[in-house]
């Protein structure tokens, strides 16, 4: 999976400030997912978007402001009342990575022109087959009886000819195939990259929330099967409301990048996965790992960031560092991944009641 670092270089320390809890919307926490939703309510409202799963997806998304750069189109949109249902899932799928209906109907109507004309070539050929078996067969008869010397040459003419028309339809079915072959291969590349796509944040390149659940339910059936332990970490960058309003937007985008590769370098390698709940939210997937030493490795990750200070790599100024807080808990059988990930996000605000920039494991 490729991962985008953005413009800016890590050099020294800085000690970080404090602050109260809060969720990851800025709301206070307990509250956040009403005060969202009361909002998505109040926009459907005023727009007249209809309440479908892919308007409530981006809705959610833009109030929560998980994609700054959607957010900014998607007011733009509504500053020149033109945030249509058209308008909004083209939105999505610029900026989200997500496939419209129009591409998988796409895809699925080219898989099923390429096999229907497979089979036209196959029965094509099945029928050019036929003709010289029954051209044999009828020489095999006329062979059978008293034959002159013209019939026999006029019947060897006769299957000459079925064999070379034979031969002919049976270099055409072998170019057809290749070239049925070399379709199929492109649409199985079609169909990888739709299937990446589909599971990739389109901001920091690592899994997205749906790529990263599927992980993390795989993971627990290899944990149950195999006996060995299976942690996971919910990590949450500090104070990055407070980076984005002093920075601006499109570098907080760039820090979110930077803090993602910065956790896949170190557990990826390993077997690893990290993937993007929302905003500034990510879990890192560690399989085979008890929760104390999951708990370890994740804090030499935070060590290892909050002992940097980015700097622009257009000028060469201060962004000061950036710390993260995070939870880790392991998986207990039958906890669904949901469960998992409840138990990790209540050991990270447990980290930032504490004073955030800290690793804490799961207690329960």
């Amino acid at each position: 999976m490729q991962h985008q670092p953005g413009p800016m270089q890590a050099v020294a320390s800085v000690p970080p400030p404090a602050d109260v809890r809060t969720s990851a919307g800025g709301f206070p926490a307990g509250t956040g997912a009403m005060a969202w939703f009361d909002q998505i309510r109040a926009l459907l409202l005023s727009s007249g978007l209809p309440p479908e799963p892919a308007v409530y997806d981006v809705l959610w998304r833009y109030v929560r402001d998980d994609d700054h750069e959607l957010s900014l189109a998607i007011d733009r949109a509504l500053a020149h009342g033109a945030l249509t249902l058209a308008a909004l899932l083209a939105l999505r799928e610029t900026h989200l990575g997500q496939m419209s209906e129009a591409q998988v109907n796409q895809l699925i109507a080219e898989a099923h022109d390429q096999a229907e004309a497979l089979g036209r070539r196959i029965e094509s050929g099945q029928t050019d087959l036929a003709d010289y078996g029954r051209a044999i067969a009828d020489g095999g008869e006329r062979l059978a009886g008293p034959m002159d010397a013209a019939s026999l040459g006029a019947l060897l003419e006769q299957l000459s000819q079925a064999t070379s028309l034979v031969q002919a339809a049976n270099a055409r079915l072998i170019e057809e195939l290749d070239q049925a072959a070399s379709e199929t291969r492109a649409l199985a590349d079609k169909l990888i990259q739709a299937e990446r796509a589909a599971v990739t944040d389109a901001l920091t390149g690592v899994l997205n929330r749906r790529g990263i659940m599927a992980a993390i339910e795989k993971a627990q059936g290899e944990a149950v099967a195999s006996g060995v332990p299976l942690a996971l970490a919910v990590v949450d960058i500090d104070h990055f409301k407070r980076f984005n309003d002093r920075f601006g937007h499109a570098m907080g985008d760039d820090v979110l990048r930077f803090v993602a590769g910065h956790m896949a370098e170190r557990l990826e390698a390993d077997g690893g996965a990290v993937g993007r709940l929302g905003g500034e939210e990510f879990v890192g997937l560690l399989p085979g790992v008890s929760v104390q030493a999951a708990a370890g490795r994740i804090d030499r990750i935070r060590a290892d960031l909050a002992a940097q200070v980015l700097r622009s790599a257009v000028d060469g100024s201060s962004m000061g560092r950036i710390s993260f807080s995070a939870g880790v808990a392991e998986h207990r059988h039958p906890q669904s991944a949901d469960q998992l990930i409840e138990r990790a996000d209540s050991a990270l605000y447990t980290a930032k009641r504490l004073g955030r920039d800290r690793v804490v494991p799961d207690r329960g």
